[in-house]
């Protein structure tokens, strides 16, 4: 897999692997919800947030993206990793791909959030080293300190 960042003309491509995700997740996909990825160039326009795909050949089969929260710390959002790709470490190489680049901007901490309902998603940033630290009804947070 070959990771860089989007271009614009494959913002759809990389907004239809989240969906997909989605509608696995939930059996239906709300429209109106995820702002961020109607117009995915615009959004994550890599300034201030950074969006990224994994490719295979021409394929995007996984994203992933960070977000400036503070000077210091970032928020890890949009992976997602095609379902016949899986368990193929394609999520780790992509988390570890965002970390780095976070730390390259200077963060000296990541955070991120994923729905409680989602085990295995729990399971895989835990042993990639982020901590929990609360949940609400809906999702589980999580925070991992970067070393400099």
């Amino acid at each position: 897999m070959i990771i860089t960042p989007i271009e614009k003309h494959q913002s759809e491509q990389a907004k239809n692997v989240i969906l997909s995700g989605f509608l696995e997740r939930f059996g239906f996909i709300d429209h109106t919800l995820n702002p961020d990825i109607h117009d995915i160039s615009l959004e994550y326009d890599g300034t201030q947030h950074h969006f990224f795909v994994g490719k295979e050949k021409d394929r995007i089969i996984c994203t992933g993206a960070i977000r400036k929260e503070t000077e210091d710390t970032y928020q890890i959002v949009r992976m997602s990793v095609l379902a016949s790709y899986r368990k193929r470490g394609l999520g780790r190489i992509m988390l570890n791909h965002l970390e780095g680049k976070a730390h390259s901007l200077g963060a000296q901490r990541l955070i991120l959030e994923t729905n409680k309902q989602w085990a295995d998603a729990i399971k895989f940033y835990q042993n990639n080293g982020y901590i929990y630290m609360e949940e609400d009804e809906i999702s589980c947070y999580f925070e991992k300190e970067i070393p400099l």
